[in-house]
């Protein structure tokens, strides 16, 4: 398994390799744990994302990642913009945040300054991101005010 610098420099090659002046963002890991109960067991999915914005704007670029063998793959990125930003919550009752473009699609982003190794046999990717964690929360209330 890839070290927490090298899968945290896979996340942001993916980005700057999938977005359009992809290096001018900063770069944030985030996930989205969704689970649904059964009778008989519980499923859980795990999305991960690479989450490009600026500091002091409103923009974001959320890029569905995934990983095979320590290698990052890349989905479509979509851009949220103030003109297309639908609802948006700071913070739901599991910490996520909600962000929700006018197409109907919804991103539900658990941000952490780091994430654990142990983890990611719960199939996060394990980083270390404390300034890129500070720098969007300031850009996360900036979209929620």
């Amino acid at each position: 398994m890839a070290s927490k610098e090298e899968m945290k420099a896979a996340i942001h090659a993916a980005f700057d390799a999938a977005v359009p002046d992809g290096a001018g963002y900063t770069k944030v890991y985030a996930s989205d744990m969704k689970q649904k109960n059964f009778i008989v067991y519980r499923r859980t999915t795990i999305h991960n994302y690479a989450v490009g914005f600026r500091p002091g704007s409103t923009e974001l670029v959320i890029l569905p990642v995934d990983e095979e063998n320590g290698t990052i793959i890349a989905g479509t990125p979509v851009t949220i913009t103030d003109a297309n930003r639908g609802t948006t919550k700071k913070r739901d009752l599991q910490g996520r945040f909600h962000v929700a473009p006018t197409d109907g699609q919804n991103f539900r982003l658990t941000v952490i300054p780091s994430v654990p190794k142990i983890t990611s046999a719960f199939y996060q990717l394990p980083v270390d991101q404390r300034e890129e964690y500070e720098a969007f929360q300031e850009v996360k209330s900036l979209i929620c005010a």
